[in-house]
């Protein structure tokens, strides 16, 4: 175990003792004196003591343990310098360190101290000192210090724990609250409704953060209540660990009550328990074992010998936690035991009355036979002649089938523009609805990565053609003095960059190809169908092949654009199938006038299934509509369409959705 660990075991260690020390302390010089002794026999201290201040110059010993040590002659005695100290650390409000110490006139031995003062206004202040006769390394003092605040902060408690009294005064509304909670814990026969009721209103009576109730389910515990929740997610990861906290404890059938420490808790139970602190992070659990309540009567012959009492059989866990404290809050071990005996009589009764065999249909059979009593049967024989009647009506009264379909009334003629190049959009020059005409400018888009190319190509080309003339300078130049050697070189150079300036050319005439491409136009007639075109595209980067707008026609032909769940495209095939134009009648209302019905003719099915949010599995389906039905030719207008599948019985028109169900889902 590393070094660092140890000393956090020490602190756990130490922790604990004070905590329960802290439950049992009478006094503060005894309190004091305790938790000094455990961290004196932890550490390894030479001594410790806490001191108390009264004025400048007036120190005393409160308590004190192990003092002697430090002395040569094994008695210890406050020097004017040791007070002097305690009342810098007092001044200065923090933790002080005094390391190679010695005052020889008080026969002091040379020790490390390290003291901390106790948060206080009012006289006497204290301050808490710890002693050790070898000199600890850096590390060390920083866990002597860490160990010296933990003492401050128990005495701090301490002192405001001891202004208010141990029992809160009753003034009976615990009682009358505790009467509520019976009432409502035997008012339901329900496992789960009895749970809530125990573990809700039970955490309020009994004043723990949290409660929680778990139950034998099978081989394995199971949570049914956590208080402040409605629902358990048996898969949440505080919900399992306690399961299988809940399970050790009810196989162990004991109580187990954690308060910092681990010390005292089954080899079995320390997994478990680990696992839980760690998910809920909780510093105080109690675990009491749920038990079959004692019968009232048991039924023994007279004469058989008085049989051993078996140990009752274990139901469930309870479990209280507290978050912040690891000293139970006052009264919240007696209220629980108080509650415990109640919540197991109620929850024992609601198990058996939900394990009698078929208990819903017993139920709703005494329900149903109770009614038929007196004038009731001719009523009875009545409503069951008229439901036969209404059997056979159903069965062979034919009626229309009609698929329902939800789409959009659509323009027939439908152009998507998409962006040519990466790039922002610089300018947009159309607005949603207006006309445009092929060729008309839509939108501009501007490509830095493009433009920042044709600026490297000019200066290409730039540098190129004063390379060209200088090497026309050099070649002139050899001519002149005869240097045949060096005019070949300057030529062949000189070709080298012409073959340069061609490509770059090249290169400029494709770039400027690119950017002229980025003004995008309109493909055909129609108008701008897409909302907010200025607010949708202005200043934004898009990528090549991104759909930007639509251009539609509105002045020409237009459809329904329906989408049909793919389960109900067996009746729109079939009348196809039967059909003698392969057409079907539609008959669709428009969003905004649901009073009025139009007609159409469906003449087009999607070859391939698409996904739908609503509807999931869909195919695209399109229907003819006369476009002067349209009182106002909206762009994408919602529409509800049913289409006409013939004849069918009226039960299978009415309860077709129901009868389809069945046979999707239980047609093994």
């Amino acid at each position: 175990m590393s070094v660092s660990a140890q000393w956090h075991d020490r602190l756990d260690r130490l922790r604990s003792r004070c905590d329960r020390a802290l439950d049992t302390a009478t006094g503060l010089p005894m309190f004091a004196l305790d938790i000094l002794r455990h961290a004196i026999e932890i550490e390894g201290l030479a001594a410790g003591a806490v001191f108390e201040l009264y004025s400048p110059v007036d120190a005393e010993i409160l308590t004190a343990e192990g003092l002697s040590k430090i002395a040569a002659d094994g008695v210890f005695t406050l020097d004017p310098d040791h007070v002097s100290l305690l009342r810098d650390c007092i001044n200065q409000k923090k933790t002080h360190v005094e390391t190679d110490r010695s005052v020889p006139e008080a026969g002091l031995r040379q020790h490390t101290a390290i003291m901390a003062p106790v948060p206080g206004n009012q006289p006497p202040v204290r301050v808490v000192e710890l002693v050790a006769l070898q000199k600890p390394n850096s590390e060390h003092l920083t866990h002597l210090r860490e160990v010296v605040e933990m003492l401050v902060s128990y005495i701090q408690q301490f002192q405001q724990e001891g202004a208010r009294p141990e029992t809160p005064p009753d003034d009976g509304s615990f009682w009358e609250n505790f009467d509520e909670f019976l009432l409502r814990l035997q008012r339901s026969l329900h496992v789960k409704e009895t749970v809530a009721v125990a573990v809700n209103d039970g955490r309020k009576l009994v004043g723990c953060d949290r409660m929680s109730i778990a139950l034998w389910h099978g081989g394995r515990a199971k949570v049914f209540g956590v208080s402040g929740q409605e629902d358990v997610a048996q898969r949440a990861v505080l919900v399992r660990s306690m399961s299988r906290l809940c399970r050790a404890v009810m196989k162990g059938g004991q109580p187990v009550t954690y308060r910092g420490t681990v010390e005292d808790l089954a080899p079995q139970l320390e997994q478990p328990l680990a696992d839980y602190l760690s998910a809920s992070r909780t510093r105080m659990v109690m675990l009491l074992p749920l038990r079959q309540p004692v019968p009232l009567i048991v039924d023994e012959p007279e004469t058989s010998a008085r049989r051993k009492e078996k140990p009752r059989k274990v139901l469930g866990c309870l479990v209280v936690e507290q978050a912040t404290e690891a000293r139970p809050k006052p009264h919240v071990i007696e209220r629980t035991e108080l509650l415990t005996e109640h919540v197991e009589t109620a929850i024992h009764n609601a198990q058996r009355y939900e394990s009698i065999f078929l208990l819903p249909l017993w139920r709703g059979l005494g329900r149903t036979f109770s009614w038929f009593k007196g004038r009731r049967l001719w009523t009875a024989l009545a409503v069951v002649a008229a439901l036969i009647g209404v059997g056979f009506g159903l069965a062979y009264i034919p009626w229309d089938y009609r698929v329902e379909a939800k789409g959009q009334a659509m323009p027939t003629i439908q152009h998507e523009v998409f962006a040519p190049w990466d790039g922002d959009v610089q300018q947009v020059f159309v607005t949603s609805g207006q006309p445009v005409q092929p060729g008309d400018k839509l939108v501009q888009l501007q490509n830095d990565d493009l433009d920042a190319e044709l600026i490297e190509v000019g200066n290409e080309l730039d540098t190129l053609a004063r390379e060209i003339e200088a090497l026309t300078v050099r070649i002139k130049d050899a001519q002149r003095r005869g240097d045949r050697e060096d005019e070949v070189r300057a030529a062949a150079e000189q070709a080298r960059a012409q073959v340069s300036v061609v490509g770059a050319n090249d290169r400029q005439q494709k770039l400027l190809a690119r950017r002229e491409k980025l003004l995008v136009r309109s493909p055909a007639t129609g108008v701008v169908a897409t909302f907010q075109v200025e607010q949708l595209l202005l200043n934004r980067p898009v990528r090549r092949g991104e759909r930007l707008l639509e251009i539609m026609d509105d002045t020409g032909p237009w459809r329904l654009e329906l989408e049909i769940p793919e389960y109900r495209m067996g009746h729109v095939q079939r009348a196809l199938s039967a059909a003698p134009a392969p057409t079907l009648p539609v008959e669709y209302v428009l969003a905004t006038a649901v009073e009025t019905s139009y007609q159409g003719e469906l003449n087009k099915i999607a070859n391939r299934s698409n996904q739908s949010q609503e509807e999931g599995t869909i195919v695209e389906v399109f229907a003819d509509i006369n476009v002067d039905d349209l009182p106002a030719r909206n762009i994408g207008a919602d529409v509800t369409a049913k289409i006409n599948c013939g004849k069918n019985s009226l039960f299978y028109v009415l309860f077709g959705d129901v009868v389809e169900f069945v046979l999707r889902y239980f047609w093994l």
